[in-house]
């Protein structure tokens, strides 16, 4: 099975569309892959959580249940409200492998799933009663015929789910591999073998598909975590605070200060030989190398809170007030629009090891706090608008089945 982390390869009851926007012309930063960070038309202000790459393109989930897909005219809503139609708040989304589905999650236990080749989006919200909000899912397997689910919420709980061959899903027993602390991040680079991160500095890993877990780290670790990236048993990344993202090797723990400011490393993404985290103040990081990443400043100054290096050629990050940053790589068919093209600030930045903060706090330095209000300066000008006439891109919708 091919490896991947989760964000690579995305007429209907209480779900509407809105109108396609352009692609950005504003970029900032040159990078390694050829192509600029620039800062794409937002069809929401809402916050927006996560993102994919799928067959269609990159996806994005966020604030009032909102999905967006990147088209060949722009981004746009493609659920508004959530599967539900009850507008709570998208935390997570994952691919299928083959990537024509996503898989999201969300608060009071919403669970949903869109087809991104057939355009059908269906609710499987709160599973055996489940409502807490659940904080990030992982999937592998084909779309509709052998997904293997993972779903992890904030009192710590992970829940596994089968599809079956009647469609629908079978859960197992809810189980805590992280002690009973928020789990923000799961991710398997295989349908048997995978990762999570806990808020109490806690790292596990899974080689029987989630059954049983043995904690991995990070005992000497001082710092809130936010993510992680599996990519095999002996390649693992967590996103922290402090500027830091902590490198396992199969053996031990190696901590890598990839922001000089120590601002917040808030999602990271990976493939075998590349990928890019994103986090506070707008920054982007390349991995260059093992344990080596730059850094680059975005044309925005909100929090990005979650990142794919996309399977089609175009990277995305996503934050704060619906804001969308991307990069088309070289060598990937995407047309781009015209671009204002700003000085590039990207810099290497210390990539040798850190000594982890001795208390378990992270403490926001000024630059961190000024960002977390911080509207980007960016002219609507320098934005494609909204198009007037959306397509429909959800054809059906229906209610998913578990047992």
């Amino acid at each position: 099975m091919t490896e991947h982390t989760r964000r690579r390869f995305v007429q209907l009851a209480g779900a509407t569309t809105v109108g396609i926007t352009g692609t950005s012309a504003t970029a900032l930063a040159q990078s390694d892959g050829g192509g600029e960070w620039a800062a794409a038309e937002s069809p929401t202000d809402k916050p927006l959580n996560d993102v994919v790459d799928t067959t269609e393109g990159p996806f994005a989930v966020g604030g009032g249940g909102d999905v967006l897909g990147r088209f060949d005219d722009g981004w746009q809503k493609v659920v508004e409200y959530g599967p539900q139609a009850r507008s709570r708040p998208l935390t997570g989304v994952d691919v299928t492998d083959g990537g024509n589905a996503i898989w999201f999650v969300g608060g009071s236990g919403v669970i949903g799933e869109y087809n991104v080749a057939t355009k059908t989006l269906t609710n499987y919200s709160a599973p055996k009663g489940k409502t807490s909000t659940w904080e990030d899912c992982a999937v592998r397997g084909t779309a509709g015929e052998n997904e293997r689910l993972y779903f992890v919420n904030g009192s710590g709980e992970l829940l596994v789910g089968d599809r079956q061959d009647s469609g629908a899903v079978k859960y197992q027993k809810v189980i805590k591999p992280g002690g009973g602390s928020t789990i923000p991040g799961i991710d398997f680079h295989s349908r048997s073998n995978g990762h999570v991160c806990s808020t109490s500095q806690y790292v596990a890993q899974s080689t029987d598909g989630g059954e049983s877990w043995n904690q991995i780290g990070i005992d000497f670790a001082g710092t809130s975590f936010f993510d992680v990236a599996s990519v095999g048993r002996r390649d693992v990344n967590v996103a922290a605070g402090n500027g830091i993202v902590y490198r396992y090797d199969g053996h031990r723990w190696t901590p890598h200060v990839v922001d000089g400011g120590r601002q917040s490393i808030r999602s990271v993404d990976r493939t075998p030989d590349a990928g890019v985290a994103a986090g506070d103040g707008g920054k982007v990081y390349d991995r260059t190398s093992t344990g080596q990443w730059e850094r680059f400043q975005t044309p925005v100054k909100t929090k990005l809170r979650g990142v794919a290096y996309g399977t089609s050629g175009v990277d995305v990050a996503v934050g704060n007030n619906g804001e969308i940053v991307e990069r088309v790589r070289d060598g990937s068919g995407d047309a781009t629009t015209e671009t204002e093209t700003a000085t590039a600030t990207a810099s290497p930045t210390a990539n040798g090891t850190a000594t982890a903060t001795p208390n378990g706090t992270e403490t926001a330095t000024a630059a961190e706090t000024a960002t977390e209000t911080t509207e980007a300066s960016i002219a609507p000008e320098d934005r494609i608008p909204t198009l007037a006439n959306a397509p429909q891109v959800v054809e059906n919708y229906r209610e998913g089945i578990w047992v």
